[in-house]
């Protein structure tokens, strides 16, 4: 590519830059910083002209640092948080820059400002009341635009037509069950009956749905109600219905179109109760007969992923929950964890979160709940991490000298001789900056 077709596109490649809500620091193989966003000077405070051109460790130690390791070794860092003021918390992305040749020439850092995420979530988990305490409150909770749309829906059908079928679809965890448990709640005192179609073969289902009759058994008193009957007035809840047996569904849209089934004995049995069904996967091709499949209104519930605004909420929810059930305060959380628990993506869904939450309020004691508090998988890498062991103690300013020196210290139960080791420092070394810095004073 000519010089002159580069120069074209430099004005579309800062124009790029500027447009992205992103901080974005382009640095060369030395270090020298080449480009510096809108983003980046409003996040940092730092005009774009004090600092390209410069070397970015003049601004900032450790990030100077992990841009230089991604060249030097040629691999990506993904998803590190950091928090470079008390006030800011952002999540980086570093990548090595190639030529033509596939040369290191350079990196990449992009920084997502968390800041109002952190935030928010601090407002949530220190908030007294929140509204209601009920099981479904972290369905309808929600910013989420597609799901209130769903939940409006769910609203007027129960209020038009309280014993329509519904079949709610969803992955593990999205709160199916609740969703199913809040429908049924217009009728509390009534029998809510819930069958897992994973657990009964063909033969054993249709017993457990439509009864058998009393010339099966050898007295007229051993007749078995089914749980269609059973229910009456009340909701069945069919969990995982897509795994039902064909012929099994065949019955059941029979016995849904006819409100009612004839049972063995050759009696019609009116269908009373309403029948509310889940399964997982996408709503377009949940794995049911067609003829059963269409009888059913249909909702979805998304996933938490795409729910992040909900998260802080739910998460409070399950806190006090948990704290409630087992007697335990609410425990404190760093801002960290805070972040953490936002920008994790939850894979279990509510569950998850449920089980998560009963963890914290277990490890909850005096001090605030930090990233060891949490499960290693929702455990992002820090700057700390990725840096401290590759800046030398003597290149450290005094915070950071201090910090390192601390650390060492308890994490070896205040063994001076295995600190100074840690630290590549003499004993004597260590002794002349504890003094120096009063630490342990």
């Amino acid at each position: 590519m000519s010089n002159d077709r580069q120069n074209q596109r430099l004005p579309f490649y800062d124009s790029l830059l500027d447009a992205m809500t992103e901080a974005v620091t382009v640095v060369d193989r030395s270090g020298t910083v080449l480009n510096w966003n809108k983003a980046a000077e409003q996040l940092y405070k730092i005009p774009r002209e004090d600092i390209v051109g410069q070397p970015i460790a003049q601004f900032f130690q450790r990030a100077s640092l992990m841009l230089l390791q991604v060249i030097d070794n040629g691999l990506p860092v993904y998803g590190v948080y950091h928090q470079p003021r008390p006030d800011k918390h952002v999540y980086i992305n570093t990548v090595p820059v190639t030529d033509e040749r596939g040369d290191l020439i350079g990196a990449i850092s992009i920084e997502r400002d968390i800041t109002d995420v952190v935030r928010l979530n601090d407002e949530r988990f220190h908030q007294h009341d929140v509204g209601g305490s009920e099981e479904w409150q972290p369905i309808f909770d929600t910013a989420n635009r597609d799901l209130k749309e769903t939940l409006t829906f769910l609203e007027k059908l129960e209020a038009l037509d309280p014993t329509s079928s519904l079949l709610v679809i969803g992955e593990s965890g999205v709160g199916k069950a609740l969703l199913a448990r809040y429908a049924h709640s217009v009728h509390p005192s009534a029998p809510f009956i819930t069958l897992d179609c994973r657990a009964l073969t063909e033969g054993l289902l249709d017993i457990e749905l439509f009864g058998q009759g009393a010339h099966y058994f050898a007295q007229e008193s051993s007749k078995k109600l089914g749980k269609l009957e059973l229910a009456a007035e009340g909701t069945v809840y069919l969990r995982h219905i897509d795994k039902m047996p064909i012929p099994t569904q065949v019955k059941l849209a029979q016995a849904i179109r006819d409100s009612g089934y004839t049972t063995t004995d050759g009696e019609f049995t009116a269908l009373r109760c309403r029948i509310i069904a889940s399964c997982r996967g996408e709503a377009s091709t949940p794995l049911l007969d067609p003829e059963l499949l269409y009888l059913f209104q249909q909702i979805t519930l998304p996933p938490l992923r795409e729910r992040r605004e909900d998260i802080p909420g739910i998460c409070h929810f399950y806190l006090r929950q948990a704290s409630t059930r087992l007697g335990i305060a609410t425990p404190t959380l760093k801002p960290e964890v805070t972040a953490a628990l936002a920008t994790y993506t939850w894979p279990g869904n509510l569950t998850e979160v449920q089980r998560t939450m009963e963890r914290l309020v277990i490890a909850g004691g005096d001090a605030p709940l930090d990233f060891s508090d949490i499960p290693s998988a929702m455990r992002p890498k820090t700057f700390k991490e990725l840096t401290d062991a590759a800046i030398p103690l003597g290149a450290l300013s005094e915070e950071l000298e201090r910090e390192r020196i601390e650390h060492a210290i308890a994490q070896t139960g205040g063994n001076k001789a295995k600190a100074a080791r840690l630290l590549g420092i003499s004993r004597g070394a260590l002794y002349y900056k504890i003094r120096q810095y009063g630490i342990g004073d």
